[in-house]
């Protein structure tokens, strides 16, 4: 076998492998047995130093619920946090190297501190439910994939055949 082909074969399969993989990506609206997707708040009216004031306290709230015992959210209320986060960086243009040097760290950085868990944990709820009040929810939501029921039934979904001629 020639280079030229052993080369022909792997980039024929990486193209295979990179069709699949996409084939089988969530979209952003997720779909059902995906991720959990919850409804994210309207972030438009924020400035933009409300934007970055609102990223550093979910990048701390991030460290406290994942670092601090007793102060765990639930699943739909990480998301609504993360998602919300996800939402403000792709505003603001916040690259993920960004956002771990600018926000996360620092966040991180306040376990130094062993009285960061009880001083920032009760604040969680209060910052969830802020969320809330910008249009955010932690109920999970799911999209309808069914059939609309208001489409007119199709012969092929009926069973019914068309007359043969």
């Amino acid at each position: 076998m020639k280079s030229w082909d052993v080369i022909m074969i792997g980039t024929v399969a990486a193209g295979a492998i990179l069709l699949a993989v996409n084939a089988w990506a969530q979209p952003a609206d997720g779909m059902p047995g995906d991720r959990l997707v919850v409804p994210l708040p309207d972030l438009s009216h924020l400035s933009d130093a409300d934007a970055q004031q609102l990223t550093r306290e979910l990048a701390q709230m991030n460290v406290i619920t994942s670092e601090c015992p007793g102060f765990e959210v639930s699943d739909p209320e990480w998301q609504l946090m993360n998602g919300t986060t996800d939402a403000l960086t792709d505003r603001l243009g916040i690259d993920p190297v960004v956002y771990d040097r600018e926000y996360f760290r620092p966040a991180f950085s306040l376990l130094d501190d062993p009285a960061s868990c009880g001083q920032l944990g009760p604040q969680v709820p209060q910052l969830i439910a802020r969320l809330e009040q910008m249009g955010g929810s932690t109920q999970p939501v799911t999209p309808d994939l069914s059939p609309a029921q208001d489409q007119p039934e199709t012969a092929a979904q009926s069973g019914d055949q068309p007359p043969a001629e």
